[in-house]
């Protein structure tokens, strides 16, 4: 009988206290997550496997109480959540334009079939077919490539979005 347990993985992130973790420009209302914690964390997710169960474990120097960490927590998947969201509307975007270039490439084929059945000079066509295929190849190039590696990113996002968060404190230096 097959065992359907997930693999157990880990990324760790250390500060000396939790007001570490946030942005030097942020308020006491409003915290933000360090952006080079931000990187280091999602760097770190880089490599765990997609169906794991994942762990984020982050080590303090100093103790806080647990309505801090909670916070810490929120913040953490707020600033993902939002570049999360922020690929997502690129992605829309680009699907919406990749399709605009598809539609002007097909117009341009339409309008070179027009105009090689009226006998417009060889040159013409040949521009007119460039054309049309630079538009294509603009789908192509933007609606494969350009939201592939954007849907790469995102994965990588979800992983850290859907790990668990575990403080721990009086790391070993």
């Amino acid at each position: 009988m097959k065992e359907n347990t997930k693999l157990n993985e880990t990324a760790s992130i250390k500060f000396g206290k939790i007001d570490d973790a946030y942005s030097k420009f942020s308020t006491d209302t409003n915290k933000v997550l360090d952006e080079s914690a931000g990187d280091y964390i999602y760097e770190s997710f880089k490599d765990l496997q997609n169906k794991s169960n994942k762990t984020l474990e982050i080590y303090l120097d100093e103790s806080c109480s647990e309505e801090e960490k909670e916070e810490c927590k929120t913040v953490i998947k707020r600033y993902f959540s939002n570049d999360y969201n922020d690929y997502k509307e690129e992605n829309l975007k680009l699907t919406i334009v990749s399709l605009t270039l598809l539609i002007i490439g097909i117009a341009f084929v339409g309008l070179l079939v027009l105009l090689e059945s009226l006998n417009v000079p060889y040159a013409i066509s040949i521009i007119m077919e460039i054309i049309a295929w630079v538009f294509v190849w603009e789908f192509v190039d933007v609606f494969v490539f350009s939201r592939f590696t954007n849907r790469i990113k995102m994965r990588r996002i979800k992983k850290v979005l859907d790990a668990e968060i575990i403080f721990k404190e009086n790391f070993i230096k």
